[in-house]
């Protein structure tokens, strides 16, 4: 029997595959290999809502990206496995705050898809937060991983002061540790500070030139961030899977990629160099 973080992993990837099928908490019981009563704990334990919900919020926020790319709103809400425009359009407003005209007209140009990023020059900074390990040891995909903070129980780490976050937040895979080789999650805010309070760490982000990708807004958000997530991991995926293939720079491996969170406003910054510029 595969581990829990797997087989919902391979959950996932079966509904995203299998998007618009009929897809049942039977069927994805018995692929996994788990009874239905365990199976569905598992699974609301692991997403932080029923299968059913899953896949209908995974449903709609694939209809979204079809939307913003020009698809038929009636098109949409068919292809992504709704029977009336009527249900699509309930579902799709409780999800979003919005309906799909309004989605569209609000969001339209800014769909992964067409993103650009804008190159940043930024000078060195210092952040402090806590180091989460991840739940499988060194077995991290990290475009797999990104936001890796949904989902974990904040109350085991040192608390920051409220007011501590104003200048932003980042969260970065860091490079492995030095003795285990094990990566590790950072996420904390941007200080100037130039010692660690007790319980938290400090790293340093080195200077460097950064694409900044803005990750796409989401509304209404009340799963602990999930769908928010579920757009971080969207964006890694786009920039190191077809963004930097087709652009003019490559990744700096020497520098660190991150995750800025700044109120509503959330971007993916990796550094970067000119193709020309190998050494």
């Amino acid at each position: 029997m595969t581990s829990y973080r797997a087989a919902m992993e391979l959950c996932a990837r079966f509904i995203d595959n299998h998007q618009g099928e009929k897809i049942t908490a039977l069927e994805l019981a018995e692929m996994t290999g788990y009874s239905l009563y365990h199976f569905c704990h598992v699974f609301r334990a692991y997403f932080d809502m029923p299968v059913g919900e899953y896949i209908r919020c995974f449903a709609l926020q694939k209809a979204a990206l079809e939307i913003l790319k020009g698809k038929p709103i009636t098109e949409a809400a068919l292809d992504s496995g709704f029977s009336t425009p009527a249900g699509f359009s309930k579902a799709f407003r409780r999800q979003f705050g919005m309906s799909a005209t309004e989605y569209r007209r609000h969001f339209k140009g800014r769909s992964i898809d067409t993103m650009e990023p804008k190159l940043v020059k930024k000078e060195a900074f210092s952040a402090l937060g806590c180091y989460i390990p991840p739940k499988d040891g060194k077995n991290v995909d990290i475009l797999e991983s990104g936001a890796y903070w949904c989902g974990v129980d904040f109350k085991d780490y040192a608390k920051y002061h409220v007011d501590s976050s104003v200048s932003g937040e980042i969260g970065a895979w860091m490079h492995p540790d030095d003795v285990s080789g094990d990566l590790r999650y950072f996420f904390g805010y941007v200080s100037a500070s130039e010692k660690a309070p007790d319980g938290l760490v400090q790293i340093e982000v080195p200077a460097a030139e950064f694409a900044v990708f803005d990750v796409p807004p989401v509304t209404h958000d009340i799963h602990g961030g999930e769908k928010l997530a579920l757009e971080i991991r969207k964006t890694w995926k786009y920039i190191f899977r077809e963004w930097l293939d087709r652009s003019e720079y490559v990744f700096d491996e020497g520098k660190m990629c991150f995750e800025f969170y700044h109120g509503r406003d959330t971007q993916i910054c990796v550094p970067v160099k000119p193709k020309g510029k190998m050494h």
